[in-house]
């Protein structure tokens, strides 16, 4: 089972699951072109992070991860004001049939 990691391009998603894996904050990410896999492993627990980019053309394919996963993590990017409407509309389309998964929403770039 894995954490699956979504939100909308330039949200920081990359950078977060950086961020998790090495506790080094890296500024500037290449944009993810597909899918990311991070695995970070700590004492007596291992967690599989899963990353599918947010870009329109990448989106269909963010509902058919949603049955496997044991929690989503919706990035978005606080600082972008103008698409914050469709940020939302999007988390809203996600966890419309997944009622029950626990959702962390994480607010970047503030």
């Amino acid at each position: 089972k894995q954490i699956l990691v979504l939100g909308l391009d330039g949200a920081g998603k990359t950078s977060v699951l950086h961020s998790l894996a090495t506790n080094h904050v890296k500024r500037s990410m290449a944009p993810t072109e597909g899918f990311n896999a991070v695995c970070i492993s700590t004492e007596g627990s291992q967690m599989e992070f899963l990353e599918i980019g947010g870009s329109e053309s990448l989106r269909s394919y963010w509902k058919m991860y949603l049955p496997k996963v044991l929690l989503l993590i919706y990035v978005v990017d606080s600082a972008d004001h103008a698409r914050l409407p469709v940020a939302k509309q999007l988390l809203h389309q996600v966890i419309q049939n997944n009622s029950t998964l626990p959702v962390v929403v994480l607010a970047n770039k503030q």
